[in-house]
């Protein structure tokens, strides 16, 4: 029988708003590459020839019929559709890099990914010094987080792994509008965060920190928070020690928070292609660095991460996206992405599986998230085999972006976001997220 939608039929998709979004983003920066994503995976050893790369990226593919997908169609009625020139080795390029993480990012974040063919490539970064990287990039309208997480997981995970899991984190709900409609108000400007006085350059430079899992639990346990809720509280210790005279009593952020868009999951669970598109929307938070009590900084952090809001709006968002014209999204764009209104977006991302190649297993699990226009930061983490991985993207304009690695890793050692002997504390209820959506992936 044949369809009736001779775009579906054709194997063919339209572009969500989401997807389109993306682009338009894209648009609004001096390089296209800003709104590609992906993770930086870092070994041991001597790296792979390109033909050995090549012959297992070619094994892969076939558990991945998503990235056989191109952009094509008409600015008006853009569509993913099956690349018939598709070429494995069009996606696989090699780098030359350095004992510097951050340097090898820095590069890695340069690199175009061409219009003429699908979306996504692999890098092969051969390092100075010793061992090498494997890149895995797609542009945001692309995939989200969470889908090129799970495109990782296939590419570099274990031989037998299955086609991935859904990436929906429960089915849809009926929407309680009366809850969720004061969440859509317009966030308020702020001007008291000094990072926002320096003019972005829109050329961007990733710093990194590595914590033990093991000591994030223990914390964790001491604290009564998890581990997401944990990394909130890390990266608003690491920007009270970057800017302290925003924030101590007299300055102008003290009691305020810093408003920062965390990305939910809406992909519906019956996705024909769940690692195609961008399926990622925002949930607002408020981190609150102006407040001095560390205890209450991670129980605002843990009300604002509740299971049951995170899931109330993920619904909302589900039918909005559904039934939103383009037209409208367009007009709301420009509010969406305004850095005084929100200026940083955090994302947390989950691999699930080991990663590695030819049997050497992955050192580090690194993520490189999009840069929203004009925002000045964008914090994302990653946990693989027992190592929490945090990435801080900044604008170059800024000075002494260095301070926020260094803030984050001395808050573990020296007790965490709760300060040093701050006792034991029973979880609050929005503290142990039991159901409802993952966070995920980004901004849209």
């Amino acid at each position: 029988m044949r369809s009736s939608d001779p775009v579906r039929s054709s194997g063919s998709l339209p572009l969500s708003v989401l997807d389109r979004l993306s682009l338009d983003v894209a648009a609004l920066h001096t390089a296209d590459s800003a709104l590609h994503l992906g993770g930086l995976v870092v070994l041991d050893g001597e790296p792979p020839s390109r033909a050995r790369l090549s012959d297992h990226l070619r094994r892969r593919l076939d558990r991945l019929p998503e990235l056989r997908h191109r952009l094509a169609g008409s600015a008006g009625r853009p569509r993913w559709e099956p690349d018939h020139r598709f070429e494995p080795d069009r996606h696989l390029y090699e780098l030359t890099g350095s004992t510097d993480l951050s340097a090898v990012a820095a590069e890695l974040l340069r690199q175009p990914l061409p219009r003429d063919r699908p979306l996504w490539g692999l890098w092969l970064v051969h390092r100075a010094g010793g061992g090498y990287g494997l890149c895995y990039r797609a542009h945001h309208a692309f995939q989200d987080g969470a889908a090129a997480v799970a495109t990782l997981e296939l590419l570099l995970g274990p031989e037998e792994l299955p086609r991935p899991r859904a990436l929906a984190f429960r089915p849809p709900r009926p929407v309680a509008w009366a809850a969720v409609l004061p969440e859509f108000r317009p966030p308020r400007r702020n001007t008291w965060w000094s990072a926002l006085g320096t003019p972005p350059s829109q050329a961007y430079a990733a710093g990194f920190a590595d914590i033990d899992t093991a000591r994030l639990h223990a914390l964790g346990r001491r604290v009564g928070a998890t581990v997401p809720q944990l990394c909130l509280a890390l990266t608003a210790e690491a920007l009270r020690a970057w800017h302290p005279h925003d924030w101590h009593p007299g300055g102008p952020g003290h009691g305020r928070g810093l408003r920062t868009n965390l990305g939910i999951g809406v992909r519906d669970p019956g996705d024909p292609r769940p690692l195609l598109g961008n399926r990622v929307a925002v949930a607002g938070i408020d981190l609150p660095c102006g407040e001095p009590d560390p205890a209450r900084r991670l129980d605002l952090i843990g009300r604002a991460l509740d299971p049951a809001r995170l899931g109330r709006l993920a619904d909302a968002h589900r039918v909005i996206l559904r039934k939103l014209p383009y037209r409208v999204g367009r007009l709301a764009l420009a509010r969406s992405v305004d850095a005084r209104s929100t200026p940083l977006s955090v994302a947390d991302l989950r691999v699930r599986r080991p990663l590695g190649f030819d049997g050497a297993p992955a050192t580090g699990v690194y993520a490189l998230p999009v840069m929203v226009p004009g925002q000045p930061l964008f914090v994302a983490w990653t946990v693989h085999r027992r190592r929490l991985h945090v990435t801080f993207l900044t604008d170059t304009a800024l000075a002494g972006a260095e301070r926020l690695v260094a803030g984050a890793g001395g808050s573990v050692r020296s007790g965490g976001p709760c300060g040093a002997g701050s006792g034991p504390r029973p979880p609050s209820p929005g503290r142990t997220p039991r159901s409802g959506p993952r966070p995920s992936g980004g901004p849209s």
